[in-house]
This record gives structure tokens, sequence and C-alpha cells, in this order.
């Protein structure tokens, strides 16, 4: 499978495009700001240390596994052209055609704004269009009510635990969410 589709997915003002290692000063960024880490680094319980900033080298490394794994799917998310966060695919199941998605809207004044819902109806669209995926599950810290609110919002239902993740001092919940390609479909305008 190649890495990424060579098209581009828009819907207002919001484009998906291949990510590239030429985005690395974004990512450096973004892996840098605790605020963002704190919600998209899972780190399992305080045996492991707190979430703490990634360092360039850390940032880059990250950036070089979401371009080059062979088994995701990443994407730039753009607003309006400029690069404003990261969503796709991972651990793919091909036989059972699943897979786990991600997002990070890593530029401050993008989030709240609705860019994180189109991102994602775009990406649940190559998911089940383009990938002929049956369904796609994710982890969601119990503290990220946006987060669970847009998941709900694009059809997502509870699927139980994802694990735990240590953040404020205390160990927090992962809840599991997941959508299958006939509540996808159920939920897209001509449904």
């Amino acid at each position: 499978m190649t890495s990424v589709s060579g098209r581009e997915q828009h819907t207002g003002g919001v484009a998906l495009r291949p990510l590239r290692l030429t985005d690395r000063d974004r990512v450096r960024a973004w892996m840098a700001d605790p605020a963002v880490i704190e919600f998209t680094v899972q780190v399992p319980g305080p045996e492991y240390g707190p979430v703490v900033p990634y360092s360039d080298d850390e940032a880059d490394r990250y950036l070089d596994m979401l371009v080059r794994d062979p088994d995701r799917r990443s994407y730039a998310i753009e607003l309006d052209s400029e690069h404003v966060g990261n969503v796709g695919l991972k651990s793919h199941d091909w036989r059972l055609r699943t897979a786990e998605c991600f997002i990070e809207v890593g530029d401050v004044p993008s989030r709240r704004r609705g860019v994180g819902t189109r991102a994602m109806s775009q990406l649940l669209a190559i998911a089940f269009d383009e990938c002929r995926l049956r369904r796609i599950r994710l982890g969601v810290f119990e503290f990220n009510a946006p987060a669970i609110a847009l998941y709900r919002k694009l059809g997502f239902v509870d699927d139980g635990r994802h694990g735990s993740h240590h953040a404020h001092g205390r160990i927090w919940a992962v809840h599991a969410m997941a959508i299958d390609e006939a509540r996808w479909r159920a939920h897209q305008p001509h449904g």
C-alpha cells in the first residue's frame, strides 16, 4: 500500500494533503507545546513520568514515523492553505479491514473552529471509500470533552476502554470509541 493517497481532500476551507518530512518545523513546534502533547501523547502511568515536551530529535523521529511507516496513512490538515495539524490512520488490520485513527490540531487559533470535525470527516471518507475499511477505532482521554463531543457528532460510539493516561498528577481512563462503515454512511448528508 502506498503511504498516502495522492489526491487532496477538501471541505469548507479545510484540506488534507499527504504529510511530508518538510513539515518538520510545524511538527517540532507543536510537539514542544505541553498543551498539544497533553491531549495527544498517551502515558500509561506515573511510572513512565509526566508528559513532557518533545525535543527536536524526538519530534523528528515522530514525524519520520508518521511519514514513512508503511502501516500508516498520515495527512497534514490545512486551513486556508496553512498547515494547522495532522490526522491519519494507523494500526491497520487488513484481514479484518480495521484501523485506528488519530488527530492533532497543533495550531491553537485553529481549534474550536470546526477544523477537527471537517478533517476527521475527510479522513473517514478516505478510510471507508478509498481504503475500503469496515471499522475505525480511536482512544480519547476522559478529560478531553471537546474531542469526545466531536467523535460522537461524527457517529462514533463508546467501545470500552483503550487504556490509561497519566496527566495532572493522576491516572485518567482512555476511552475507546469506534465507528463502522454502515454507521458512518448513515451519518452522511445523503444518508
